[in-house]
């Protein structure tokens, strides 16, 4: 009896370790956040907000998709209608690359102010309005090659 109660809690032992070690595999390392932290801090250093990308050049391609989430009223008196949507934007900005690590960035939304954002509008809008329960509802995410994904509710 106990050699089946000491297999098995070999067995359980080796199984948590297993986990463990497919769990840091599959996590970025600690030391990660350093090196993230100072790529953020390179990137953004020197960067003029106010300046589009290749400024002088080339007009920026920017990318874009809607996705309605829901059509909440329509009113046929007022001639209007209020949906819920997320709209997401992509473009590459040279300026923001990187090559110190292979893995996208994806940034808090106030890192949104300090960066360059297309002038987007909606023809013939009467109000719109970010979704900001409890905190603006903005998405950034970096690739290495520059390629910026703008997300917002």
């Amino acid at each position: 009896m106990w050699r089946f109660q000491a297999r098995r809690l070999s067995g359980f032992v080796s199984a948590l370790a297993a986990l463990c070690l497919a769990c840091c595999a599959q996590s970025p390392a600690t030391g990660n956040i350093s090196v993230v932290k100072d790529i953020v801090d390179k990137l953004l250093k020197g960067y003029d907000v106010r300046l589009r990308p290749d400024f002088g050049g080339n007009p920026v391609t920017v990318g874009m998709s809607i996705h309605i989430s829901s059509i909440d009223q329509i009113s046929e008196v007022n001639m209007d209608y209020t949906i819920t949507m997320y709209f997401q934007q992509s473009w590459r900005d040279k300026r923001l690359a990187y090559s110190d690590l292979a893995l996208n960035l994806t940034l808090d939304n106030r890192v949104a102010d300090q960066l360059w954002l297309p002038d987007t509008y909606f023809l013939n809008d009467k109000k719109s309005f970010l979704h900001g329960v409890t905190v603006k509802n903005r998405m950034i995410r970096l690739h290495p090659d520059g390629t910026v994904l703008y997300g917002l509710r």
